[in-house]
């Protein structure tokens, strides 16, 4: 009699940790679709970003000579219009609130290089150095050493 207690009472506690870990992991997975469905929503924005500062990164590097920079930023404007394409096309973000979204529309001209560079008939790398006030004059007047 005793046994068949135990086992009732093991039993019901089983089922009670059972439902419980059940129900934990169900939240749990709630919880990081509704994580990963944010994430997704601005993938695009998030490519956009990696490529434009890889665009940003040729025009600064001091590794690259002049026609090696100049094929990367041909390669990589290509890669930017695209993509720029996709992300302006994206109805997922017209709902985002994400502080992502709403700074990269906010800052047009340098989220959107090759399409703001086009607006004003300049390459992506030439708007933005500029938009940057990086000027030929600024870059002659520039001094190799520590700041004092």
């Amino acid at each position: 009699m005793l046994s068949i207690l135990f086992r009732k009472a093991f039993s019901s506690t089983s089922k009670l940790i059972a439902i419980s870990i059940m129900g934990f992991l169900f939240v749990g997975s709630v919880t990081a679709n509704a994580a990963t469905s944010a994430s997704m929503k601005t993938l695009s924005l998030q490519n956009l970003e990696r490529e434009r500062a890889a665009l940003i990164q040729d025009i600064l590097s001091p590794a690259l000579d002049i026609q090696q920079r100049q094929q990367q930023l041909i390669k990589r404007q290509r890669h930017l219009t695209d993509m720029e394409r996709m992300v302006m096309r994206d109805e997922r973000l017209l709902v985002s609130t994400s502080p992502l979204v709403k700074n990269a529309f906010k800052q047009y001209d340098l989220t959107f290089l090759v399409h703001a560079g086009a607006e004003n008939k300049r390459s992506a790398s030439e708007h933005w150095l500029s938009t940057m006030n990086v000027t030929s004059d600024a870059v002659l007047n520039t001094q190799v050493g520590y700041r004092k």
